[in-house]
């Protein structure tokens, strides 16, 4: 026991069982069952008589520095002004009330825990709310309803909570949190987590996992598949894996090693990266997209340069001024701005700003504005060419086209 001075412990001799018990500062006792209350003041040791621990069937009212040395059992916990050490398992069947700091070696229970400064576990917590002012550190499993720390929280294990609210950093085994998670920092998860929504106001690192909402200031990270049906970063997104979703906002780059799966909007300031597929209802990039294809059964819009191996298909492409582009474009209508550069283009109309740059295009009607240059050109309905327009092979009007890829 760590005491802010010396004190000679006085062991003081009581009969188990017993009518509640008062130890007075200062004094090592050996207790059994005790019916009633315990109060002990200051630089108390505590020891189990018989057996693994104490049973007090009323409250226990410690004052000061407390070391229970075994298991403890009351209805009620208070401490003030002091640090109460249990080395054992701490079972409280009602409310535990601490001014400072609680620290147990064994399982912790109770009912409603407030704890002012540090709380401690050696192994699991089991409380329907906790809510701790410093920070909470947890060896093993946490279960819980609701969890408030003003500090940083760890569950070296699974948690089982419905909503958690964290002042600063947050690390956890894995496991769930149904609710809503609310960081003011980061929140990392060693092990897939199920959650309802995170709320992180700087970084997320989970390894893998499945929710409803995540909402993060900074970065998100995840070493594994990411189900989650909104995703809204200011940064930076890295999935090791596929993300599958419906919508997905991001300030900055976007990067999936797998496939990007979205029933709804992709909308990115920066950069998308995607190892795999790419498939949305509507895509917006300010930057540039790189992947293997892209099926969008909207609207794509990518301001900078378009790589893909098999493709990009949209019912409406556009891309910015000076864009580029490599593999297929396949649309219902695409929009080239001035001086883009593309490849082969598959659509019912096409539109090329002045300085378009093309290579083989297949379309029902093709409109190019000055100083457009085309590899070929193969129509159906109807062909407009402005000033300077150089085909380098003579347009071929058609009765049908070929088949569009994707």
């Amino acid at each position: 026991m760590t005491c802010r001075e010396p004190t000679i412990l006085a062991h003081v001799p009581f009969p188990t069982p017993m009518v509640e018990a008062e130890i007075p500062e200062g004094s090592a006792v050996k207790l059994g069952r005790v019916e009633g209350d315990l109060r002990a003041r200051d630089h108390v040791l505590i020891q189990a008589s018989s057996g693994s621990g104490v049973i007090v069937t009323g409250s226990a009212e410690f004052e000061g520095n407390i070391e229970v040395d075994c298991d403890l059992e009351c209805s009620s916990l208070e401490s003030t002004d002091g640090i109460v050490r249990v080395n054992g398992s701490l079972l409280v069947r009602g409310d535990i009330d601490v001014e400072d700091g609680l620290y147990t070696k064994g399982n912790l229970k109770a009912q409603q825990i407030d704890v002012g400064g540090r709380l401690s576990v050696g192994i699991s917590l089991e409380a329907i709310n906790a809510d701790i002012g410093g920070s909470l550190e947890v060896q093993g499993n946490a279960e819980a309803d609701t969890v408030d720390v003003g500090g940083s929280l760890v569950v070296l294990g699974e948690s089982k909570l419905s909503d958690l609210d964290v002042g600063g950093r947050v690390e956890l085994g894995g496991g769930e949190v149904t609710g809503t998670a609310d960081v003011g920092g980061t929140l990392s998860s060693r092990k897939a987590l199920k959650f309802g929504r995170i709320d992180a106001g700087g970084i997320l690192d989970l390894t893998g996992g499945e929710g409803e909402a995540i909402e993060v200031g900074g970065r998100l990270r995840s070493k594994g598949d990411l189900r989650c049906q909104t995703v809204e970063v200011g940064g930076l997104v890295e999935i090791e894996g596929r993300l599958i979703g419906r919508r997905v906002e991001v300030g900055g780059r976007l990067a999936v090693t797998g496939d990007l799966d979205l029933s709804g909007r992709l909308e990115v300031g920066g950069i998308v990266e995607v190892g795999g597929a790419l498939s949305a209802a509507d895509m917006e990039v300010g930057g540039n997209l790189r992947a293997t294809k892209a099926l969008v059964s909207g609207g794509a819009e990518v301001g900078g340069r378009v790589e893909t191996i098999q493709g990009l298909k949209a019912n409406r492409v556009e891309l910015g001024k000076g864009a580029t582009s490599t593999g297929p474009i396949v649309g219902g209508t695409v929009h080239l701005e001035r001086a883009s550069r593309v490849q082969d283009v598959y659509c019912s109309e096409l539109f090329a700003e002045r300085g378009a740059r093309l290579g083989r295009v297949y379309a029902e009607s093709a409109h190019f504005e000055d100083d457009c240059v085309v590899e070929s050109v193969v129509y159906t309905r109807e062909l407009e060419d402005g000033d300077r327009v150089r085909h380098q092979t003579p347009p071929q009007r058609t009765d049908s086209l070929p088949p569009f890829p994707l």
